[in-house]
């Protein structure tokens, strides 16, 4: 029997490899937010059965690949699950609102005018004619819906880096207050997860904060 020598574990995944599968069985967290309420954490698991829940939810309005989507969310930890379950999707990322299969907004009154679904998200009503992303998704089954996907190849960009993002030894820090998800971010938090990194948001900390939350999350 030939034996193929597995892949160091320290080695960070390549693309086409599954982000999915490797999320899921990782030990570490894959998001921490920290705002004003408090931190929340969620580990790899947790993450991929957010995940899973909006691809089925996609798929119940007809939305699936190659469909496209165009996103206008903050960068939080709700809105990278539900991006992480589009990318899942394999939807493709376009930067124009027009002629497109989904809207995923925080901003609804924004394209009330398109012929896209609309998915709402941070927000506390919404128009009944749209989609409340964050309680319908709470209703669709957590078995995955979907085999491998290349998220990885897929959010590779030519982008340049954020400026709001950090690298470290051990995870990457998102400075998040005000910021919009872009490609730039996207890239980030999947390499910071192909690399067995946690993705650790701030909404708001000066340096001496910062320096202790990146001491509490042992990101150096």
């Amino acid at each position: 029997m030939i034996s193929i020598p597995a892949i160091p574990s320290n080695q960070p995944l390549e693309s086409p490899a599954d982000l999915i599968k490797h999320l899921a069985a990782s030990p570490r967290p894959a998001v921490i937010h920290y705002t004003a309420e408090g931190r929340t954490e969620l580990s790899g698991r947790v993450a991929v059965n957010w995940a899973t829940k909006v691809t089925h939810l996609l798929d119940s309005y007809g939305v699936a690949a190659p469909g496209t989507i165009f996103l206008d969310v903050p960068v939080t930890w709700r809105s990278t699950v539900l991006v992480l379950g589009a990318a899942w999707a394999e939807l493709e990322w376009t930067t124009e609102a027009d002629e497109v299969d989904a809207i995923l907004t925080d901003q609804p009154d924004e394209y009330m005018t398109a012929a896209a679904e609309i998915f709402v998200t941070h927000q506390e009503r919404v128009n009944p004619a749209l989609v409340d992303i964050d309680d319908e998704v709470l209703s669709h089954p957590d078995q995955a819906l979907l085999g491998s996907a290349d998220i990885i190849g897929r959010a590779q960009t030519d982008e340049p880096a954020e400026p709001t993002v950090q690298v470290l030894g051990s995870g990457t820090i998102i400075k998040s207050a005000g910021l919009r998800m872009n490609a730039a971010v996207w890239w980030a938090m999947v390499d910071a997860w192909r690399r067995s990194k946690p993705v650790v948001l701030v909404d708001a900390a000066d340096e001496t904060q910062l320096a202790r939350i990146i001491d509490t999350e042992h990101l150096n």
